[in-house]
């Protein structure tokens, strides 16, 4: 289900135009494994979005630390950390 939505970010420089949430296993390769090579590795997975902005497609995962902190880490298509929230 693709949700539009436009909503500016002030702790990143890019624009969200739209969100669909996806299967883990649909995230490209260097996403996934730049992410099981992270130090969140070990957190646990909550949600998995490809999100496509001003800058082009990026990839949302949310995570949850074993002490309930929350975080967003954006990963353009190579896999590279864009942004955290």
């Amino acid at each position: 289900m693709a949700i539009t939505s436009s909503c500016e970010n002030k702790s990143h420089n890019f624009k969200e135009i739209s969100e669909e949430e996806i299967e883990y296993g649909d995230l490209p390769v260097p996403v996934q494994t730049s992410f099981q090579s992270s130090e969140y590795k070990d957190w646990e997975l909550q949600e998995v979005e490809k999100v496509e902005t001003d800058r082009g497609t990026l990839y949302e995962l949310e995570v949850e630390s074993p002490d309930d902190k929350h975080l967003e880490i954006y990963f353009d298509q190579q896999g590279k950390v864009i942004a955290t929230e």
